[in-house]
């Protein structure tokens, strides 16, 4: 049996089968279980391996009916990680990696977590058209600290039905937050997960289905005191236009991203240095050579603590 039918196995063996699907079809099931892990010794091993291909027919059949047919057992299979055929495991440069093709009409559908003994998979899936994905659309992944944040990308997207998974994901041990950022392209969608604590990680792009899976893990040799850093950053924005429209602005900036604070706002940060005066040096080159005119802030910040809401002078 092939690596997908394998993980296919072991992803019926985790779920929780519906009651929907005929009494007919599990015990059918069943009898493919039995004869792959209790083969007669006795028979020839021509006639064990053909019994091994038709139970293995069978349970992708039986995948078949229950995805068409079923929502909850294909909403179940979405929370399986890396289902479909690996394309590739992503290689960072700097702390950012990107994959998938460039498409269109892309709704970013579901996205879970998932324990897996002392790491933890965050699961993004893909649809057009309300069908399952075959391909990831083009996406853009990065980490960075202070707080530690994964910025992730999706090119191509109209919709962001995962939104309602947020809730879902901030349940995770290691998961403090999770949130939509505003872009003023129409065909992308971005997102931050802000994390407790270090952590290690790894992106793995599948296909048939499109799937994304990163993988994390506490790190112990960065969960550590450090000391504080200088953020060069904007005012704080309710969420909307204001936090686009400064971000255009600041365009270029090196290590430039977008944050929640304290009080749920929003804000650009133009990079984060480690003594207050190369924060300001920066701040003024930035008000030199890009000509911004909106004020700007140094914002004393320690290690894992979420950013602090800061108001902008009255006119």
């Amino acid at each position: 049996m092939d690596e997908r039918l394998k993980r296919m196995k072991q992803a019926y063996d985790e779920i929780d089968i519906p009651d929907e699907l005929s009494i007919a079809v599990l015990k059918g099931i069943e009898r493919g279980k039995q004869q792959q892990v209790q083969p007669n010794a006795r028979r020839r091993s021509r006639r064990w391996i053909g019994r091994v291909s038709a139970s293995a027919a069978a349970l992708l059949i039986v995948f078949t009916i229950g995805i068409n047919t079923v929502p909850a057992f294909a909403n179940s299979l979405q929370e399986v990680p890396g289902l479909g055929t690996l394309v590739k495991i992503l290689q960072f440069n700097k702390g950012s990696a990107g994959g998938g093709t460039i498409q269109d009409a892309t709704d970013v559908n579901f996205i879970t977590v998932k324990e897996q003994g002392d790491k933890e998979s965050i699961i993004l899936n893909f649809a057009q058209n309300g069908e399952a994905q075959q391909v990831a659309s083009s996406f853009h992944v990065s980490f960075s600290e202070y707080p530690h944040t994964m910025t992730f990308t999706v090119g191509g997207a109209r919709k962001f039905s995962a939104v309602k998974d947020f809730a879902a994901l901030k349940k995770s041990k290691r998961i403090e937050d999770a949130y939509e950022l505003i872009t003023l392209d129409d065909s992308m969608v971005r997102f931050n997960v802000t994390f407790k604590e270090a952590v290690t990680y790894e992106v793995h792009e599948y296909k048939e289905p499109a799937q994304v899976v990163i993988t994390i893990a506490s790190d112990p040799d960065r969960n550590i005191d450090r000391p504080p850093v200088y953020s060069v950053r904007t005012a704080s924005f309710p969420f909307g236009e204001s936090v686009g429209i400064a971000e255009e602005m600041l365009f270029g900036v090196d290590n430039m991203r977008v944050l929640k604070d304290k009080q749920g706002l929003y804000f650009v940060e133009a990079g984060i240095y480690d003594t207050e005066a190369e924060a300001k040096a920066q701040m003024n080159a930035i008000k030199t050579k890009l000509g911004y005119m909106d004020p700007l802030f140094v914002e004393k910040r320690e290690d894992r603590s979420i950013p602090e809401s800061i108001q902008a002078p009255a006119q």
